[in-house]
């Protein structure tokens, strides 16, 4: 019988965190994947995953890690090499510590800045960290609001957007006559009533990357916004792939960004470029429908399970 190396997985989980994030799922799926090929061993059940980092010990790491229920680590049991996996908002302390150590062989970020990495992390070892993908929010099937938009004939032509509003000061300065905003409603609600809209508005929360993002390709809505500094590991085309404002040199910054600006505490005349921007293309079907079939398309490919999956395990060097 052949030999199969044993992989032991590290990931943060309980009944609380199994399924609450679609990445979630992911790991799960990626799991089962990996397992194919090679012998798994999990070490993945901690009661506290959902309030605190969950604690682990790596054969060849030179410290001890704390992993969140948005971090998977794969560790070769035999040579100690292992590789991380990042979903979280920011770029946190553990996903960095072990930057130098060659038993460290790749990071995937999904939240990937180049500039914040390379403040963090100083060469050779920046190669090690790579973009990857993101995700949706939970386990609706976007599917089917994808097929309910092709239905639609007429579309609520204001700007869209709802979510947490008081963690972003730039909403305020729209004009209610181009932008239909709210807080959070229900998900079934929300994905029925952003189908409806010719345009969505994209602006960061904690991190630039936002599941709405995700969501809005998802459903075909082409979405607005300046220009990501995120990326991914199959890059995001500005006006291919979204709607792309230019980015301003003169938005916000907090420390932990090392001088990326952040939209969502964008002033007065970043609002106005973003609407200057919707006034230009709200009538564009052709170029609308443009930019829906290619978010749509990227989404299919790169984004959907079980190609997600796939690709993951490609990028990783792990077939």
């Amino acid at each position: 019988m052949q030999h199969k190396t044993k992989l032991r997985i590290h990931n943060s989980c309980n009944k609380y965190t199994r399924y609450y994030r679609y990445y979630n799922f992911f790991w799960d799926a990626l799991t089962y994947e990996l397992g194919k090929t090679f012998e798994i061993e999990e070490n993945r059940y901690f009661e506290h995953a959902h309030t605190i980092p969950m604690p682990i010990k790596l054969k060849k790491a030179k410290c001890d890690l704390e992993i969140y229920e948005s971090d998977y680590v794969i560790e070769n049991v035999e040579s100690g090499d292992f590789y991380i996996l990042t979903a979280c908002d920011v770029l946190t302390g553990h996903v960095i510590a072990e930057r130098e150590n060659p038993h460290l062989k790749k990071v995937l970020v999904a939240q990937y800045i180049d500039q914040i990495i390379k403040h963090n992390v100083e060469n050779p070892h920046t190669s090690k960290y790579s973009p990857w993908i993101y995700f949706q929010s939970g386990l609706t099937n976007l599917e089917e609001y994808f097929y309910k938009r092709k239905l639609i004939l007429n579309f609520n032509k204001k700007l869209y957007f709802r979510g947490k509003i008081d963690d972003r000061p730039i909403l305020k300065y729209f004009s209610p006559s181009i932008l239909e905003s709210g807080q959070t409603i229900n998900q079934n609600d929300y994905f029925n009533e952003a189908i409806n809209h010719e345009i969505g508005l994209s602006i960061g929360g904690v991190g630039e990357l936002c599941y709405r993002d995700i969501e809005y390709m998802g459903m075909g809505i082409p979405f607005l916004r300046f220009e990501f500094a995120s990326s991914l590991k199959e890059p995001l085309i500005p006006n291919v792939h979204y709607i792309s404002v230019d980015r301003p040199n003169d938005l916000p910054t907090e420390q932990r960004t090392c001088g990326v600006g952040l939209d969502r505490m964008g002033l007065e005349h970043h609002a106005k470029l973003i609407e200057q921007r919707y006034l230009e293309v709200i009538d564009d079907k052709e170029f609308l429908r443009f930019v829906s079939t290619n978010a749509r398309e990227y989404y299919e490919k790169y984004l959907m399970y079980p190609n997600n999956v796939r690709h993951t395990i490609n990028w990783l060097g792990l077939e």
